[in-house]
């Protein structure tokens, strides 16, 4: 096994006494600390205490103008803490100022568990992330220390918590000038700086983000928090440190090059679809369009939405669950397949088509199991995509068209919602719940268990081959 080479001054000073040996009965916890299916395990069992404390609080009377049941509590904990948005109960009439307040810090604290996780499992998975400290740039295939992994947590908590806090101010101004009272703008301002970019969605006005359609610098803060969100720490970190595209690793680059396409591609779509719908964008002035369907774009990861989502075309309706299906960069708050899975299985698809046997993606090669890995994280999160969209169709009273959109919203963690959640009954909740925690946890667990190492067989079959078309 190659191990990481540990850094200057790390090791023990000369004449130092000999380590005491460990305690026998730590020596399961410390395996489990050390290797990464472990560490994913205890990332999950995490989550579990922080949705268990988070259903706990919202049933405190205090948390709700109205009595709570433990079902919406637990669904709502569930929505909040995997960054999802959907709601069973409409945020500012059901929640006091106390339960807004449970759901921020649910919301902060589920974004930057999964952040830190998910950055530091894949890091030791051998994820080259191509920081510039010697710690970074290495290839892990051992356990680092601990002061090689402070590095990495340190750089997610300082890109998230200032990217919320800046936010948190331009929404203050930018509402203040958008007429929002002051002592309402001093609450709404960082609620809805962490909403966005931890991709969840909660929204506090009556009618929601609807209310500020006619406020451009207002949703044009809240569509940066939540690109922001989607792309994530580390490649925000190199861009800023780099300062030149070019100069990024392959995974940063790709993740930047393929959110700005998502971004204007989904614009593009449902400018084609909405154009003419009196119900969505043939309501509002022709140069205005434009930047609606922007944001739309940009907020397809958080379920902001200035337009009535129930009142699209069949047609956008197909294309938005493919904007929810493509998801963010991985690592990040946002759910879905992520746009550097889909990089890698169009460039297979190119070179497939062109007859190339490497794969090589922006002038550098991948090696040949990168698409056999985003083929099989694909595969195995389609069927799972499949089997439950098509139990929320089958207990669902809404048309399929609208299940199916509810469904994908749920799996990707976009909280997108033609407005059925708040109308489902206790086995549609229960596999939107199944839903949102299969799109939390599903593909960094796929990631980890095909990343372990194992034997290869010692024999070889003879080679043969089928026929395709």
């Amino acid at each position: 096994m190659v191990t990481a080479r540990q850094p200057a001054g790390d090791g023990a000073p000369a004449g130092a006494a000999a380590p005491h040996r460990p305690i026998p009965w730590l020596l399961p916890l410390r395996r489990l600390l050390r290797w990464p299916r472990g560490g994913a395990l205890l990332f999950v069992a995490a989550y579990g205490l922080l949705l268990a404390a988070g259903t706990l609080v919202l049933l405190v009377p205090a948390a709700s103008t109205a009595d709570t049941s433990v079902a919406d509590a637990f669904f709502t904990t569930v929505s909040a803490v995997t960054v999802t948005g959907l709601t069973t109960l409409h945020v500012q009439e059901h929640w006091t100022l106390f339960g807004e307040g449970v759901l921020a810090a649910l919301t902060l604290l589920g974004g930057l568990l999964y952040l830190v996780g998910a950055t530091v499992l894949l890091w030791l998975l051998g994820r080259r992330l191509g920081m510039r400290d010697s710690g970074m740039r290495r290839l892990f295939r051992g356990v680092p220390s601990i002061a090689e992994v402070t590095p990495v947590v340190r750089t997610v908590l300082v890109v998230a918590f200032t990217a919320q806090a800046i936010g948190t101010v331009a929404l203050f101004l930018v509402m203040l000038a958008a007429d929002v009272p002051a002592e309402r703008a001093l609450w709404w301002g960082p609620f809805h700086a962490v909403s966005a970019f931890n991709n969840t969605g909660f929204a506090l006005p009556d009618n929601g983000y609807v209310a500020f359609a006619d406020d451009v610098p207002v949703l044009a803060v809240t569509g940066a928090l939540a690109m922001l969100g989607a792309i994530g720490p580390i490649p925000l970190a190199l861009l800023a440190a780099r300062r030149s595209v070019r100069r990024l690793p392959l995974d940063a680059r790709v993740i930047l090059l393929a959110m700005a396409l998502v971004l204007i591609g989904g614009a593009g779509v449902l400018l084609f679809g909405e154009w003419t719908n009196p119900a969505t964008l043939a309501a509002e002035p022709g140069w205005r369009r434009p930047f609606l369907a922007l944001f739309e774009s940009s907020a397809r990861t958080t379920g902001f939405t200035t337009l009535d989502t129930a009142a699209f075309r069949e047609e956008s309706k197909v294309f938005g669950t493919g904007l929810m299906l493509i998801g963010g960069g991985a690592g990040a708050v946002s759910g879905g397949l992520k746009v550097g899975t889909i990089a890698v299985l169009a460039t297979g698809l190119l070179n497939a088509l062109a007859g190339r046997e490497r794969l090589s993606l922006l002038g550098r090669q991948l090696p040949p199991s990168a698409f056999r890995h985003a083929l099989a994280i694909t595969f195995l999160f389609g069927g799972a995509v499949t089997f439950l969209c098509a139990g929320l169709i089958a207990s669902s009273h809404a048309a399929p068209i609208d299940a199916l959109f509810e469904g994908i919203s749920a799996v990707t963690l976009s909280g997108w919602s033609v407005g059925q959640t708040p109308e489902a009954g206790p086995w549609e909740r229960g596999l939107l719940i199944t839903a949102m925690l299969v799109g939390r946890f599903g593909p960094i667990l796929l990631v980890v268990q095909m990343a372990r190492e194992r034997r290869q067989p010692a024999t070889r079959h003879v080679e043969d081959s089928i026929r395709f078309g």
